[in-house]
This record gives structure tokens, C-alpha cells and sequence, in this order.
């Protein structure tokens, strides 16, 4: 009688009602793996996904060669200035405590710590991803929060997944160098995953940056699979998809509220590209000249005006085997701030406006690869990022190693265009800029968790076909060689 009275005034109130002490226990376990780390509540209404990632990484330069001659015609010495040589090293790359979940079975969420970085200046922290993401139905979620922003396949793929070490120069160096975005987007799946889309507005500064003038950035991916509804149990066909990117945004004046440098790089200036070993290859800040008063300028470009990207992709795998393909154009208007420092107290900072000044190319990459041990659904698939979900609670089959291999070519080349000097000079940083890689990878996975990765990695720099039209900065960024060796070690734990 007592009981009954509790679940009438619980019912009236719509107090939760603690379950019946003398009902049998569930058989299905509250804490465990079923391909994730999981902890829940009896009903799994509230689910907890433990997370993180560890990679270390060793970076080794094949033809380092001596130190260059400097203007004097001597060798330079050393680790100085003008010695451009990379250096071989051993980093922690990545290190991340995260936690992803899901609230009220709608509610997912993921939030992550950086530990491998420190913030940049003007950023707000070392945070990684933190999302919520409401899922009432797969065809329409809306997720916002700091995320992968939704442009092209690679920048939508994890970095505990990837087929090499890191995105491709076209993606990562090129097109989308900060990975993520500020924002909430729209997004979902047609039936059968006939189709997947995605749509949002986002800061478009980048990763732990505020929007900085108001101005956002719209940016878009999807892809059609079209033989998803014969697929069956052939799920390799559902990932069989040709899709496309597009990313506009407006910058008004970024470089005119962040302090001066005659040193280095200043907030908002265009983010050095570099080869996945680590080289530049361009930096938007660079030593151009000098005042009529004999003061040394540092040059900086930065976004200001319309930025345009697109992107088309393309997703082919076949059983064990398969090739990707991306190609990516953009066009960003720059403005350029000279930074002085006349009196070698006060630095100035001078900013030059003009429709004509822009960076515009296309870069690209081509990618084969092929399991040849275990199977490739051992790691999630590429380009999705869906959260996890608690679909299954049965044991796992025993650990065991899978076996994979890819080849990867690669370009990037853009032109720096508009930008003025006196007296007829040319900018060192006007003119064509590329660069061209041939990258082998070998990647052993004991389930996804643990991944041991070398890549092989030659660098074009200038291109295949380089010649006088490569800007003069390119040129004094390299080192004696334009082919340029890197031998790339990865180990990689992640949850």
C-alpha cells in the first residue's frame, strides 16, 4: 500500500520514482566496451564516453645537407637565422583529455583539452572541441559549439584516423590551416544515407578566436552515395559518394586592432604552411625593405575583403581497397600592414588597402590505399565525425592487428597578387607560390586505439615545374634544396 501511495503522489508531482528494489537487475553491464569506453544509467538515458588521445611523433630530415652560404658567400653558421634547415626531433603532438556523452538521449556532447600547445595571442584558451550537438531525428541536428568546421572530407575526419600523419597540404595547409571553427550548423542524413548535408555559420577566425568584426563565415559541405540503397551488407557502397565545400566570409580590417611586430607574425596574419614534417614553405610576415627614414619594414598579410572556397570530393572505396580524391580553389582579398619601429621605441603600423592585393590557387591531392591485413571498419569511417552512440552492448571479438598501406600526391600552388611597392620593386611576397608532394604511408592498428604510423614524405618545393615567377620569399625560406626528405614516426593511443 505504501508503495502504490509513493507512485501516485510521484505520478501527480512528475517526481522521478526510484525503481523497485525487489525487481531483478538488469544482465546488460552499466560500465564497459563495445568498441567505446561507456558508462550509463540502467535505462541509458545518460551515457558517458570516456575519451582522449596520445600521439607521439618523430621527425627525421633525410638531406639536411651542410648549413647554406649566406650573401657573404660563406657558410652560415649553424642553427642562426639564416640557417632555413629543419631539424630532426621527437614531439608529443597531440595530447587531449576529452569526454563525449550523451544527456536525455538527445543530447550529445564532447568537450576536449589540448595539453600539446599553448594558446596562440589573442586566442581564449587550449580548447579543443567542446559541442552540443540536439538529435531528435538523423535527417535534421543542429549542433553548435567549437567543431571541425564542415569543409571538405579530410578537415572532417578525426586526426585519430587519418591515412598519414597529417590532412593533406592542400587541406591542411592550404585551405582550412586552423581545422576548426566558432558556430552551429544545421546538418543530417536523407533515408538510407542516400545523402549527407551540412550548413552553418561560424566566427571564421579559427580555433579558440572570437569573431573579430562582426562579419561571419558561411560554410557548407554534402555529398550524394547513390548506390546506398543497394548496399545491403556491402557497407563499403555507402561510402561510395561525390560531394562539395563552400566557405564565404567578409574581413573588415582584421590587422588594424592587434599590436605591431618588426619580429615575427601578429595575430590574424595568414598562418604559415608548412610540409607535414613541419617546413614553411610561405609565411605571411616577412622582412620587406625599408622607410625612407632607413627603418627596417615587417610586412604582413592579412584577410580583408571577400574570401571565396570551394571544394569537390570524391570517396571510392572497394572492399578492401580504395582511392579519394580533393580538389580545392580559394580566393582571399588581402589587406597588407607594414610595422616599423622609426625610433626604436615606438613600432608603427601602417596598413595598405587595395581591391587588387589576393592570394588565389587551387591545391589538390590524389590518394590510393588498401588493407592488407584485417579489415577497414577496424577504424571509423572517413569524413563523418558522427558522435558516438550506445548502439550495442555485446562483448567485443579479441584484439587483433590490421594492416594498412597508401600513396598520396599532392599540390598546392597559389599567386600573391596587388601588392605595392615604390620605384617599380616587386613585394618579396608577390608571385606564384607552390609546392608539390609524393608522400608513402604504412599504418598497423591494434584495433583503433593504438595505431604505429611511418610516412615517407618528398617535398617539391616550387613545384615539379618551378621557375622565375616564384615569389622571392619562397625562395628565402628554403634551404639548399628544393627537394626536401622527411622519414615521419608516429604512436598514436586514442580512446
Amino acid at each position: 500500500m505504501l508503495r502504490r501511495f509513493v507512485l501516485a503522489v510521484g505520478a501527480l508531482l512528475a517526481l522521478p520514482v526510484l525503481a523497485d528494489p525487489t525487481a531483478p537487475p538488469s544482465a546488460d553491464p552499466l560500465a564497459g566496451y563495445n568498441g567505446s569506453f561507456f558508462l550509463r544509467d540502467p535505462n541509458s538515458w545518460f551515457v558517458l564516453f570516456p575519451k582522449g588521445r596520445l600521439q607521439i611523433d618523430s621527425y627525421n630530415f633525410l638531406n639536411r645537407g651542410d648549413p647554406p652560404n649566406g650573401a657573404n658567400g660563406l657558410p652560415v653558421d649553424a642553427n642562426s637565422k639564416g640557417d632555413k634547415r629543419p631539424n630532426g626531433t621527437l614531439l608529443v603532438r597531440r595530447a587531449r583529455i576529452e569526454l563525449q556523452g550523451t544527456m536525455a538521449r538527445h543530447f550529445d556532447f564532447q568537450i576536449a583539452a589540448e595539453y600539446a600547445s599553448t594558446p596562440a595571442v589573442g586566442s581564449t584558451g587550449t580548447v579543443s572541441d567542446a559541442w552540443v550537438n540536439v538529435n531528435y531525428t538523423p535527417y535534421l541536428q543542429l549542433r553548435v559549439g567549437q567543431f571541425d568546421a564542415p569543409f571538405t572530407l579530410e578537415n572532417c575526419t578525426s586526426d585519430k584516423f587519418f591515412d598519414f600523419m597529417e590532412r593533406s597540404l592542400a587541406i591542411r595547409a592550404f585551405a582550412v590551416p586552423q581545422n576548426k571553427e566558432l558556430g552551429a550548423m544545421l546538418w543530417g542524413y536523407l533515408p538510407n544515407r542516400l545523402a549527407y548535408y551540412s550548413l552553418g555559420f561560424f566566427n571564421g577566425e579559427g580555433q579558440n578566436f572570437k569573431n573579430q568584426d562582426s562579419h561571419y563565415a558561411l560554410i557548407g559541405r554534402a555529398f550524394v552515395a547513390p548506390l546506398a540503397t543497394l548496399a545491403g551488407d556491402r557497407d563499403w557502397l555507402k561510402e561510395m559518394w561525390l560531394g562539395g565545400s563552400i566557405w564565404y566570409q567578409t574581413a573588415v580590417n582584421q590587422g588594424g586592432r592587434v599590436a605591431p611586430s618588426v619580429s615575427g607574425a601578429t595575430q590574424n596574419d595568414l598562418p604559415l604552411l608548412t610540409t607535414q614534417g613541419g617546413f614553411g614553405f610561405f609565411a605571411a610576415d616577412y622582412d620587406n625593405g625599408k622607410d625612407p627614414s632607413g627603418a627596417a619594414i615587417r610586412s604582413h598579410l592579412a584577410p580583408s575583403g571577400d574570401t571565396l572556397k570551394w571544394a569537390v570530393e570524391a570517396n571510392l572505396p572497394v572492399k578492401q581497397f580504395g582511392a579519394r580524391l580533393e580538389l580545392v580553389h580559394q580566393t582571399i582579398h588581402l589587406a597588407q600592414y607594414n610595422d616599423t619601429n622609426p625610433t626604436n621605441a615606438t613600432l608603427l603600423r601602417s596598413p595598405v588597402f587595395s581591391d587588387a592585393q589576393e592570394l588565389s590557387g587551387t591545391g589538390y591531392y590524389v590518394e590510393l590505399y588498401g588493407w592488407l591485413l584485417g579489415h577497414r571498419k577496424v577504424i571509423e569511417s572517413p569524413g563523418l565525425g558522427l558522435p558516438p552512440r550506445l548502439s550495442t552492448l555485446a562483448p567485443v571479438k579479441e584484439p587483433t592487428w590490421a594492416l594498412m598501406v597508401a600513396a598520396k600526391l599532392e599540390h598546392v600552388g597559389f599567386d600573391v597578387v596587388g601588392l605595392p611597392m615604390p620605384n617599380g620593386m616587386v613585394d618579396p611576397a608577390q608571385g606564384h607560390h607552390g609546392i608539390d608532394a609524393v608522400e608513402l604511408g604504412v599504418n598497423g592498428w591494434l584495433t583503433k586505439h593504438v595505431r604505429l604510423t611511418a610516412n615517407y614524405v618528398v617535398n617539391f618545393i616550387g613545384g615539379f615545374s618551378s621557375d622565375e615567377s616564384d615569389a622571392k620569399n619562397m625562395k628565402s625560406n628554403l634551404f639548399y634544396q628544393r627537394a626536401e626528405h622527411e622519414l615521419l614516426f608516429r604512436l598514436g593511443i586514442g580512446l
